[in-house]
C-alpha cells in the first residue's frame, strides 16, 4: 500500500524577496566595482584629492587620508562583498542552509559596519573640531549644532540598521523559516 507523498511545503515569500532584492544589489555593487576599478586604474582620485586639499591649504582629518591613501583596496574589498553578498543570496533564494547562514554573517557585518563607520565619523569630527584650534560654538553656534546633529544622525541610523537587520536574522531563524531550507 503506497502513502501519498505529503503536499510540499510552500516557501515564504519574505525568504524570495529578500533573496532577489540582494541578489539584484550584489550585482549592481559587483557592476559599480568593476566600473570603479577600472577608474582607479586610470587615475588616481586620492592624488588628486590631496592636491586639491593642499592647493586649498586645507587639512584633512588622518582618517581621510588614509581613505585616500587606499582606494584601490577599498574598492576590491567593496567588489569582494559583492560578490559574496550575491553568492550567498543567490544559495538564500534555493533555499540551501549556507545560503542562511552566509545571509545572516553578511547582516551581522553590516550592523557592526555602521557602527564602525559612525565612530569613524566620530573622530574624524573630532579632529576638526581640534584643528580649529577654538570654540566652534563660539565662532557659530549653528556649526556646532550641524556637526552634532551629523555625529547622532550616524549613531541613530547606525542603531536603526542594527535593528532592522536584527529582525530579519529573528526570522530567518524562526522554525518555519528554517524548515525551508536543505542541510
Amino acid at each position: 500500500m503506497n502513502r501519498p507523498n505529503p503536499p510540499p511545503q510552500a516557501l515564504s515569500s519574505f525568504v524570495t524577496v529578500m533573496a532577489c532584492l540582494s541578489i539584484a544589489l550584489g550585482v549592481l555593487g559587483v557592476v559599480s566595482g568593476v566600473i570603479q576599478g577600472a577608474m582607479l586604474l586610470s587615475l588616481d582620485p586620492g592624488a588628486l584629492m590631496r592636491q586639491q586639499f593642499a592647493a586649498l591649504g586645507a587639512a584633512l582629518p588622518p582618517q581621510l587620508l588614509w581613505l585616500f591613501d587606499h582606494l584601490g583596496l577599498l574598492n576590491l574589498l567593496s567588489l569582494l562583498s559583492s560578490v559574496f553578498v550575491t553568492v550567498v543570496s543567490w544559495g538564500l533564494l534555493k533555499r540551501q542552509e549556507w545560503g542562511r547562514l552566509g545571509f545572516i554573517a553578511c547582516l551581522l557585518l553590516g550592523a557592526v559596519a555602521g557602527f564602525f563607520f559612525a565612530a569613524w565619523f566620530g573622530q574624524a569630527m573630532t579632529w576638526v573640531n581640534a584643528q580649529a584650534g577654538a570654540d566652534l560654538a563660539a565662532i557659530d553656534p549653528m556649526l556646532q549644532a550641524m556637526q552634532s546633529a551629523m555625529k547622532a544622525v550616524m549613531v541613530v541610523s547606525a542603531v536603526l540598521i542594527a535593528a532592522v537587520h536584527a529582525g530579519i536574522i529573528w526570522k530567518l531563524c524562526t522554525p518555519a523559516i528554517r524548515a525551508e531550507f536543505q542541510r
